[in-house]
């Protein structure tokens, strides 16, 4: 017969029903819970716009964890060769390292990063954390293109 394994999360809500006390903590140190929530945020693309410029896109609240998975971004064919960072000022590209978007889609956080551990760790903001956008490459930006985020993140507050 197959081995059954359990996470931490499991064992933690089985020992809270099994006992009666309150569910499991909410904190990011455990990620167990939390509600999922969705900033909505857009840019629009300006002729002056070059490769290593940057933008603050949003705030995230302390100890949010992005779901890359669930965060993307969406342009029509924006003209030109445009590579994006998705990061803070400490890691700029934590939560997306190259997304292409030179014909215009929708591209998830997720896609762009590799299978490794550190990629794919939650990652709890300390504090309230700016998400800074990188034009990692961009030839000639065509003005008035509009860039639009959906970034999803746990709240365990």
């Amino acid at each position: 017969m197959a081995a059954l394994t359990n996470t931490t999360l499991f064992t933690n809500q089985a020992a809270a029903l099994l006992d009666g006390s309150e569910r499991p903590t909410r904190s990011p140190a455990s990620l167990t819970g939390g509600t999922l929530k969705c900033l909505l945020a857009t840019f629009t693309t300006s002729s002056t716009n070059a490769a290593n410029d940057t933008f603050n896109l949003c705030y995230l609240p302390k100890g949010a964890v992005v779901a890359r998975g669930d965060s993307y971004v969406s342009c029509v064919d924006p003209g030109t060769t445009l590579t994006l960072d998705i990061g803070t000022a400490s890691n700029p590209d934590v939560y997306a390292d190259g997304i292409v978007l030179s014909d215009g889609k929708t591209v998830t956080f997720g896609s762009t990063l590799a299978g490794t551990e550190a990629d794919l760790a939650f990652v709890a903001t300390t504090d309230n954390t700016p998400v800074i956008v990188t034009l990692a490459s961009a030839g000639t930006v065509t003005g008035g293109n509009v860039l639009y985020f959906t970034i999803a993140y746990w709240d365990f507050n």
